[in-house]
């Protein structure tokens, strides 16, 4: 462990006293590790944006989705049109007893309907999704203001609802707390609101399945509602038996209803889909190539060095230093450079990650939401890569200083 350190301190003493001659490849390894970290950083958050994108649209993996209907509508669930309310919450009772039944951790009943509210500028429609608690969890379903659905909003006399700003903004209210909304014939207490950015322009809601399946205008000839369906979450190598009990246990409990379970995340298209491979491919190897041309004039610098160096070489076998010994410290001469460069150059992409301009530009494809801390992996790919580069480029000079005779040295 000494020898090591010893070595290490002498290639930094000697990259010290040869500064001059490297500065400028080393400046070109510098901007080479800066891209290569921005280029894996990027990719990093890239991917973690698009698979809550994902997730947010099709559920985490893995994501069972149960869908019932009447056989009296020919096998097609829509053709009879919206069940009746008695339907729809003796689909809920059977959804809700089989997830009690397999202890499903993360589970939510969910539905939809189209009902009017009162705006500021007259009566308007709104799409409400019928949801439970833990569907803000299983789908990224962040809240601004307040909070989302919780267990206790069940025993609410006046139903909680969560709004977006859409409808918010429709409603021309401020702050959601203590604010009331009159949706479907009923008045209902608004408890958060959601902002997605872009995504919440329009009118949007999300109360408790039955709650909404509650509301007069529900329950009226003229409504629109989607026949509730069952979300779970599960471990992605319990899904295929999930599917399974699913379906047995819930067509079990509604006889002459058709049952059917599938996996429906998007990870289900496929375990090698990766969508944002081509791109990272194409950062990383324009990254590369400016790594190789900085490591091109690292090589060439301290082949430079080395020529001049020779007599050096020669002195110091004279007085007993071994090959390996002068081959080491050669090699770490340009590891600790590169090393150093590197650093500097992770350095300066966390300062630009860091900068306002570059946070509010990442942040329009997380809808609003807070950017992660810059990824670790990232600088960690960055130093490996910086070390690897200039063990590389330190072997060539390497080796001719271990090559040089000792007698022809001194003599040079």
């Amino acid at each position: 462990m000494t020898d090591v350190v010893a070595a290490i301190q002498d290639a930094w003493t000697e990259l010290r006293i040869h500064r001059g001659r490297v500065l400028m490849s080393l400046i070109g390894v510098t901007v080479a590790i800066a891209a290569l970290t921005a280029s894996v950083a990027i990719g990093e958050l890239a991917r973690s944006t698009l698979l809550v994108s994902f997730e947010s649209q099709s559920g985490r993996a893995a994501t069972l989705t149960t869908s019932a209907w009447n056989e009296q509508a020919g096998g097609d669930p829509f053709a009879a049109g919206a069940p009746s309310g008695a339907d729809s919450l003796a689909v809920l009772d059977a959804m809700e007893a089989a997830v009690d039944r397999y202890d499903i951790e993360f589970a939510s009943a969910t539905t939809q309907g189209q009902v009017m509210f009162q705006g500021a500028s007259g009566t308007q429609g709104v799409q409400v999704t019928g949801a439970e608690p833990d569907f803000a969890i299983m789908r990224h379903l962040g809240v601004a203001d307040g909070r989302f659905l919780v267990e206790s909003d069940r025993a609410r006399l006046a139903p909680a609802v969560v709004v977006n700003r859409g409808l918010l903004d429709a409603l021309g209210q401020g702050p959601a707390s203590a604010r009331t909304v009159e949706l479907g014939g009923s008045t209902a207490v608004i408890v958060g609101v959601i902002d997605r950015g872009m995504q919440d322009e329009w009118p949007q809601a999300w109360m408790l399945p039955r709650d909404l399946l509650r509301l007069p205008e529900a329950n009226s000839p003229m409504a629109y509602m989607n026949p509730p369906s069952l979300e779970a979450w599960v471990p992605e190598e319990l899904a295929d038996d999930g599917k399974r009990m699913l379906n047995q246990d819930i067509a079990g409990a509604l006889p002459g209803w058709q049952v059917n379970t599938e996996r429906t995340d998007w990870q289900a298209w496929g375990d090698d889909y990766d969508p944002l491979l081509p791109l990272q491919l194409t950062l990383i190897g324009a990254a590369s190539a400016i790594l190789l041309l900085g490591a091109l004039g690292l090589v060439t610098v301290a082949v430079v060095s080395i020529r001049q160096r020779v007599r050096e070489f020669g002195i110091r076998r004279a007085f007993g230093a071994s090959r390996g010994r002068i081959f080491v410290a050669v090699m770490l001469e340009s590891v600790v450079g590169t090393v150093v460069a590197g650093a500097i150059g992770i350095a300066i992409c966390i300062f630009a990650y860091r900068l306002p301009a570059v946070q509010e530009m990442l942040t329009q494809g997380l809808s609003g939401g807070e950017l992660p801390g810059f990824p670790m992996g990232a600088a960690i790919t960055g130093l490996l890569v910086a070390a690897a580069v200039g063990a590389i480029a330190g072997s060539i000079p390497a080796t001719i200083a271990v090559r040089s005779k000792v007698i022809e040295a001194i003599r040079f």
